[in-house]
């Protein structure tokens, strides 16, 4: 087919109607190239509503379309989490040793080398509440700590109700209320500009001022080092 030919019968389809889409599709040719040939070209009335109910069906189909995608990707998603899920069982104390010591050495307070007289203690420190609870039961179980010499710091911002941060943390850590403080501070990150709605409960450090318990942890995460 040439050129004329081409053009022709591209522009008998357009006046029926037909999208460039539609008309590439029949003779291959590029869209840059029919809306080279006909963007100034006067269409009737009838055309211009046969175009504009196509394009409102392809916008509508277009939507239906992603809407299912995205859907299909959240099923996928939880699919895939569902799976691995499952895969993790209730933990052995072995398994939660080495759990406590990793959250440890990516969460907690780790200054190893303090001056003379001068002692470590644990210190472990969150927002995120599953945190806390994974890290208790291991104070628990693996270093016998229970939960009334466990000594809470609710790190205060200045978007957080001192009272229901303390009454949130409670609840979870199931740690006597007495041994709750509270401290108000702005990180440097931050400086003040933190949005009012992140970090409404504050963030918890758990504190336990015991020497040997603190070096039982640095060696769990030496062994951890050493088994990699």
């Amino acid at each position: 087919m040439d050129t004329r030919k081409d053009y022709s019968a591209a522009l008998a389809l357009r006046l029926e109607g037909k999208t460039y889409g539609e008309i590439r599709r029949n003779f291959k040719i590029p869209k840059s190239t029919l809306s080279n040939w006909f963007s100034t070209l006067e269409l009737d009335r009838r055309v211009k509503k046969i175009l504009e109910s196509k394009r409102k069906n392809g916008y509508l189909k277009l939507i239906e379309f992603n809407k299912n995608r995205t859907l299909n990707i959240k099923k996928e998603n939880e699919n895939i989490r569902k799976a691995h899920e499952s895969r993790i069982n209730k933990l052995n104390n072995r398994e939660l040793m080495i759990l406590g010591g990793a959250l440890y050495w990516g969460e907690g307070y780790k200054n190893f080398n303090l001056k003379s007289g001068a002692y470590p203690y644990i210190c472990f420190s969150n927002s995120d509440p599953f945190m806390h609870k994974a890290f208790i039961p291991f104070l628990e179980k693996i270093l016998k700590i229970t939960r009334d010499r466990i000594k809470c710091q609710v790190m205060i911002y200045p978007n957080t109700n001192p009272r229901e941060a303390v009454q949130y943390w409670q609840n979870i850590t199931q740690i006597p209320v007495e041994n709750f403080r509270t401290q108000s501070t702005v990180s440097r990150d931050s400086q003040g500009k933190r949005p009012w709605n992140i970090l409404l409960h504050g963030t918890l450090q758990l504190r336990v001022s015991q020497r040997q318990e603190f070096f039982k942890i640095r060696g769990l995460i030496d062994g951890i080092i050493k088994s990699i």
